[in-house]
């Protein structure tokens, strides 16, 4: 499985633009700049900005040629004040250069005291009724109870006299906070700020970098707070922002903000704050065969990754040219360990389809999450030592993904039932003139469904793909568990474990007397035992469960697709005659 998060790797070709953007960020004559690297949640924002901090000018001589700045605006949400926070970042930044350079250090003190006075007044708007009362916002929530009183016009002596306690406490602790030296007001400190920012830069003799991510993940005031701090205050000589958002939830958060989503200024306020918009390139299908085939080799051959890229990238740079790489070469540089060649025949048979399916369209995150899901399938199936393999259980995670749960309810169930399969899920069924009807759940998704049932490998022996539904049953919706259940299914699963025919009168009053919850919970009871069990001889449970399977219909599905799990071969005759007159197997 691969881990879920940003890849300091260029999996996907965005070296390009990581190239141009850093290139931006750093050619004097463009400075100051806002670079905004634009698209939706997954496609590689943040990776992207992994690749261009790679691409900066490295420290020469004891001279940083570049200081980068990482802020996540996410991460402070809540904590603190968006403006405040993304100053103190880069101010804190600053001294540290200039401590190590030993020169400016005091001018950069300087400057990094005065984040006190702005996070000061971030402060004072929250005051409000807690001041008027004398009661600061940092101890409401010791007095909360005095200013809920007060409004009610109940406050008590004692409940009076802490508030005022507190009161002074806090006037005592917003002085240290702001601490100032002389008569301050914020146009003045705006403009010293910028002074001592700028002053602070040139003496340097550095560019500052400032990467700024998860905007879009931020409540509108903090996403506005954090490029108002942009706008107003850092935006100077000798500096560059690089912000990663989806344009969209920051164009939302403008409208949320301004209470006017038709106001002019809302709509123009991102391309105003960004000067250099760049959008994360899309994701075709031969990119994201590069993507999985990168994947797959860093987990088969970790050590012959950065050969395998280096062509990769090569080949994906040069496809105009209608150069390509394939499998066999791959496979080759890597090694040729055991199974990377049927991984990579899977990636060239997933790729076209996870380019274009509506709910992937190249996604690379939703791509990573969804193989790490049917690795998770995969490796439960050799646990249990079902013969089931990745394509197949790649395509029902597909399915899964692109469609809804009652289409994938009705694809397990006609599976489960083992009825005309193949005429519904092979492409166009088995009389290619006449297509077969989908059924009603597959409607809403059919051109999807079309495509997909072209996708190897084909669906056409029902017997084979229920191990598959089975582990893609398991890993969705685990069972219950057995502690759970009620006494009376507790008592009907010891018994239906004794019964010694599918006759039996015992039997029959046991589940004739089971409610329906209690039939499914019984037969969940009765599998995860028969899960354990020699099927080379009679196996305790059978009868009983094949007894509840014909008292409860639905309960069949959850049978058939444990039976369908098992090696038929090591049953013995008269098992394997019982489940084909029961219709649990397929008749030879």
């Amino acid at each position: 499985m691969w881990r879920d998060s940003e890849s300091e790797q260029d999996f996907l070709n965005f070296t390009e633009v990581a190239d141009q953007i850093a290139t931006l960020a750093t050619t004097p004559s463009l400075l100051p700049i806002s670079i905004g690297v634009f698209g939706t949640w997954g496609t590689g924002k943040s990776t992207v900005l992994k690749l261009v901090e790679a691409r900066l000018p490295a420290p020469r001589d004891g001279d940083a040629a570049a200081v980068v700045v990482r802020f996540d605006a996410w991460m402070y949400q809540g904590f603190d004040d968006a403006r405040a926070a993304l100053m103190e970042v880069v101010a804190t930044e600053l001294l540290a250069l200039a401590e190590e350079k030993k020169t400016l250090v005091e001018k950069a003190k300087e400057f990094a005291g005065r984040v006190n006075y702005f996070r000061g007044l971030g402060m004072i708007a929250d005051f409000g009724v807690g001041m008027a009362l004398g009661i600061p916002p940092g101890l409401l929530t010791r007095a909360g109870a005095a200013v809920s009183s007060a409004l009610a016009g109940g406050l008590t002596e004692e409940q009076y006299g802490t508030a005022k306690e507190d009161a002074a406490e806090a006037r005592k602790g917003l002085g240290e906070l702001i601490k100032p030296a002389e008569k301050r007001t914020p146009p003045k400190e705006i403009v010293a700020f910028r002074e001592e920012f700028g002053s602070l830069l040139e003496g340097l003799e550095t560019t500052l970098v400032v990467f700024v991510d998860n905007l879009d993940r931020c409540l509108p005031d903090v996403a506005i707070g954090t490029l108002e701090a942009i706008r107003l205050f850092l935006f100077m000589p000798q500096t560059a922002f690089v912000i990663a958002a989806d344009e969209d939830m920051i164009r939302h958060s403008v409208a949320k903000h301004f209470d006017d989503p038709n106001a002019s200024h809302v709509r123009d306020y991102l391309d105003k704050v960004i000067q250099v918009p760049m959008r994360v390139p899309r994701v075709g299908a031969e990119d994201l065969r590069a993507y999985m085939y990168s994947l797959f080799v860093g987990l088969a051959a970790p050590d012959r990754l950065p050969a395998v890229q280096e062509r990769l990238l090569s080949a994906l740079q040069e496809g105009w040219r209608n150069e390509t790489f394939e499998k066999a070469e791959i496979a080759g540089l890597a090694g040729n360990p055991p199974d990377l060649l049927d991984n990579l025949a899977i990636a060239d048979r997933l790729a076209p389809m996870m380019a274009s399916a509506p709910k992937i369209q190249g996604n690379p995150r939703i791509v990573k999450r969804l193989l790490n899901a049917v690795s998770l399938r995969r490796t439960l199936a050799a646990k249990r030592q079902m013969n089931v393999d990745f394509a197949t259980l790649a395509k029902l995670a597909i399915f899964e993904r692109c469609t809804d749960g009652p289409a994938t309810l009705a694809l397990f169930q006609l599976i489960m039932d083992g009825k005309d399969v193949e005429k519904v899920l092979l492409p166009g069924g088995k009389d290619k003139a006449k297509p077969s009807p989908l059924p009603k759940e597959w409607e809403p998704h059919a051109d999807f469904v079309e495509e997909w049932r072209k996708l190897d490998p084909p669906f056409e022996n029902a017997e084979r793909l229920r191990p598959a539904v089975f582990l893609s049953r398991d890993v969705m919706a685990p069972a219950r568990a057995r502690s759970d259940i009620s006494e009376a299914a507790r008592t009907a699963i010891d018994a239906l474990l004794k019964i010694d025919g599918i006759a039996s009168p015992v039997g029959k009053r046991i589940v004739a007397g089971l409610t329906p919850d209690d039939k499914r919970a019984v037969m969940s009871g009765l599998v995860a035992t028969m899960r354990e069990a020699d099927w080379t001889s009679a196996v305790p449970g059978l009868y009983g469960a094949l007894m509840i399977a014909e008292a409860l219909p639905e309960t069949k599905t959850e049978l058939k697709a444990f039976i369908g799990s098992l090696n038929t071969g090591e049953m013995t005759k008269g098992i394997q005659f019982l489940l084909r007159k029961t219709g649990m197997l397929e008749t030879k």
